[in-house]
């Protein structure tokens, strides 16, 4: 099986940190990682070059002659996966407004994330007696000597805190905070830093609905990963989680295809409807409308916001291509060259 079967904990995750990041002070993985990131980098093209790839981002013409950029993000990015193709930056640096899903610098946002923070506690409250060890039994009794030991070798001294843990709370721990505790951050952590350090007009796009998909979200994702244990073993579900077998899914950089959506939300679409309408279709057709005002604007804007939304019949692909737009896709220098693994969460 390829890395991260379970497809639930990428939305749920970036609903999760960014209540957060929110309600707490932290520090930004984005300001730690800045410096490995050419900010200035301006090669982009509508057509292929060479030495050029194909990349998740798609510009948008519109009827005035505006540009919108659509930036498809990864909420949780490993260091290999830094820089990011050269289109990002390009994007940004043209760009005067940009969106994003959630800004968490937001005052309003901050204060509609607050509202989520009782479903996410209760939620563990509900939840602690499955993911939490029972008094006198350990995470390393639930495990391979194997397992333990790359854990051990993976979590250096922080490894004592997850002792605690069942493989099931392992398993949620790790896809909804994290390595260490705390989500290392994304595509939309870097430049929603960058636009308030360069004090560019940002707009979230999602309201007060998204809270409320928050705990059906958690709950849905703990079924996941239930069902991964119980089908695949504690052992093989950790190692694939928490160690990335079968490769880290590289293919937002690239543009996930309809085919490779296909195959990435078949089963969400299939096992839970309603949180595959709540968390896709329905967001993605509310923001569909402040999209298309921008691309009618007067100002060159990137929306950053989950690669996952831009494809398929429910995809902003689609939805713009029926009002009447041409999205395109942008070519650019993607260094360091990542391997393309197929899509698979």
């Amino acid at each position: 099986m390829k890395h991260h079967s379970r497809i639930l904990p990428v939305f749920t995750g970036a609903l999760l940190v960014a209540l957060l990041a929110s309600s707490c002070s932290m520090e930004k993985p984005a300001q730690q990682q800045l410096p490995l990131h050419p900010i200035q980098e301006s090669r982009m093209s509508d057509k292929p070059m060479s030495g050029y790839v194909p990349t998740g981002v798609w510009r948008v013409k519109g009827r005035s002659g505006n540009t919108v950029y659509l930036a498809g993000t990864c909420h949780i990015v490993p260091d290999s996966q830094i820089p990011f193709p050269s289109t990002y930056y390009a994007a940004y640096q043209q760009s005067r407004d940009v969106f994003f899903e959630i800004d968490p610098d937001s005052v309003a946002v901050t204060f509609m994330m607050l509202r989520g923070l009782p479903g996410v506690i209760g939620f563990m409250i509900h939840h602690s007696s499955e993911m939490i060890n029972p008094k006198g039994h350990t995470l390393s009794q639930s495990l391979s000597p194997q397992t333990v030991k790359r854990l051990r070798a993976h979590y250096g001294s922080k490894y004592a805190d997850k002792e605690h843990l069942s493989p099931l709370g392992l398993l949620m721990d790790h896809d909804l905070m994290g390595d260490g505790g705390l989500n290392k951050g994304g595509v939309d952590d870097l430049f929603t830093l960058l636009a308030h350090r360069d004090h560019k007009k940002i707009t979230s796009l999602d309201g007060q609905s998204v809270v409320k998909a928050i705990t059906p979200a958690l709950e849905a994702s703990i079924d996941e990963a239930r069902k991964d244990i119980a089908i695949n073993g504690a052992d093989a579900a950790v190692n694939k989680s928490i160690f990335a077998e079968g490769g880290v899914d590289t293919t937002w950089r690239y543009g996930i295809t309809d085919r490779e959506a296909a195959k990435e939300f078949g089963t969400m679409k299939k096992d839970y409807p309603a949180m595959y309408q709540m968390l896709l279709p329905k967001r993605n057709n509310q923001w569909i409308k402040p999209i298309t005002r921008a691309i009618e604007g007067k100002h060159t804007t990137t929306v950053f916001v989950g690669a996952g939304h831009f494809p398929g019949p429910d995809g902003l692909l689609a939805l713009l291509r029926k009002e009447g737009y041409n999205p395109q896709q942008m070519y650019g220098i993607d260094h360091p060259k990542v391997t393309r693994t197929p899509a698979s969460r």
